[in-house]
């Protein structure tokens, strides 16, 4: 009984999401490519969409990406896996191997990050070369449940606290509301078996460490927490729905062209302060151009402690941008002077003495650079002298017990020579500074200092 019922709930569930798609409403039939892992989720997914694709008026094509970033032995194993299941389903299969995209990326980004990107840049290039219409993935709810709980703990507003969504232009998730139980006991009914990607059970990832050693504790104290969670991703999507429409309603930002726009001066600060930081959330979406960068609250809260700017003056800066007074209006531009945008953090120099620091301060001789000053991630082959002997970052972040995808973010300062210093305290690890400089100050001397500074969260 319990297998029937597992079987029909879910196909009931994949037809009522189709159902509730815009672009599913004609008699046209639709390619679907399935981002395909051989993993439990997505050959449910795929199960569920071959054996409803005649109801459904689909054609599916089954995409696999291979990162790399397992053992050979266990990669040779799925390939054969995926390219089986294929087989047995008659189903088009496009293979895609990471080769070298990932380390491109990582020292931006971070190899958790860069290996998404990657993936996705497969995806959509696959559906360019089979004329799909859309991009089916196989998240499910616990997903969204280990998505809210990163998010939460990482300072999101409540527009991150809507969650994964279901669809998201021509992205669609059916089984976004299933339980992953509901999932594994199809999987196991149907008898294909699975493919297991055994990273997903170690630690080395922001999401594995979520999902194996936060979440069970936090069941441990609220068994009904994803309940909880997911009323209040409800409670948060509507609220930030209905911020966002009042915002674009009330604060209009007019493209000037060259990354600077501008609104009304008055008309932005006679409105209330959950308006204003909006619409300085939404100018900076402007501003950054789709990219997926970030600009911390306690950052952009610091408009609202400004009830007024006389003409000229600065309400804003940082991040890679200012935003100004000029007459009646407020202009947005981007800054190209003393700020940096890196890695969705921004930095500013600023020149002083070195009489004039404050304790925690981090400084350095201005005549001990070389060329110019400035900051980037870590890349591949990276490595810094101290104390006499040549070491590469990645041994140090390694010694530090640095996240893999925390990596990118730690600040690298560097002049012509190349690295200089590794900004660790940024982060509570250890500041690494090279034998062509010192931070720490000299007594007696009152030389004159760059002093970098950072808002985050």
């Amino acid at each position: 009984m319990r297998s029937i019922q597992s079987k029909t709930f879910l196909k009931d569930l994949v037809i009522d999401y189709f159902n509730q798609l815009p672009d599913f409403a004609s008699s046209e039939k639709k390619k679907v490519l399935l981002g395909f892992s051989g993993g439990p989720d997505s050959m449910c997914l795929m199960l569920l969409l071959n054996e409803l694709k005649e109801q459904l008026n689909i054609e599916i094509v089954l995409a696999y990406y291979n990162h790399m970033l397992r053992s050979q032995d266990e990669l040779s194993k799925e390939l054969s896996f995926i390219r089986r299941i294929a087989d047995q389903y008659k189903l088009p299969l496009e293979i895609g191997t990471d080769l070298g995209r990932i380390e491109e990326l990582s020292a931006e980004i971070g190899e958790e990050g860069a290996a998404r990107k990657a993936r996705y840049e497969f995806f959509e290039s696959t559906m360019n070369k089979y004329g799909c219409d859309h991009l089916a993935l196989a998240h499910n709810l616990d997903d969204t449940i280990e998505t809210l709980v990163m998010r939460f703990f990482k300072g999101s507003g409540i527009g991150g606290m809507m969650g994964i969504p279901d669809q998201r232009e021509y992205i669609i998730r059916p089984l976004s509301s299933c339980p992953k139980r509901a999932i594994l006991d199809y999987v196991e009914q149907c008898g294909t078996g699975y493919s297991l990607d055994t990273t997903n059970l170690g630690t080395d990832y922001l999401r594995n460490r979520v999902r194996n050693l936060l979440l069970p504790r936090i069941r441990e104290v609220f068994p009904s927490c994803t309940k909880s969670l997911l009323e209040f991703s409800d409670k948060a999507s509507m609220s930030y729905r209905f911020i966002k429409e009042q915002t674009a309603r009330l604060v209009v930002w007019q493209d000037m062209g060259n990354g600077i726009f501008s609104t009304s001066y008055s008309n932005f600060m006679a409105q209330p302060d959950v308006i204003k930081i909006e619409a300085v959330y939404s100018c900076f979406d402007l501003f950054a151009k789709g990219q997926k960068r970030e600009l911390p609250y306690r950052f952009v809260r610091t408009v609202l402690d400004k009830k007024s700017v006389r003409r000229g003056a600065l309400l804003l800066k940082g991040y890679g941008f200012k935003i100004r007074r000029h007459g009646e209006d407020l202009e947005w531009y981007p800054d190209k002077e003393n700020n940096k945008i890196y890695n969705n953090r921004g930095f500013s120099v600023e020149k002083s003495l070195v009489s004039l620091c404050k304790k925690d301060d981090i400084w350095i001789p201005v005549d001990g650079v070389q060329g110019e000053l400035f900051f980037r991630s870590w890349k591949n082959g990276d490595y810094i002298i101290s104390g006499g002997i040549r070491k590469k970052l990645k041994k140090i972040f390694s010694e530090w017990q640095v996240p893999v995808e925390m990596r990118s973010a730690v600040p690298i300062i560097c002049d012509s020579r190349g690295v200089i210093a590794v900004w660790g305290g940024l982060y509570g690890y250890r500041n690494r500074v090279s034998d062509l400089i010192r931070l720490e100050s000299r007594a007696g001397e009152d030389r004159e200092v760059y002093i970098l500074k950072s808002r985050q969260d």
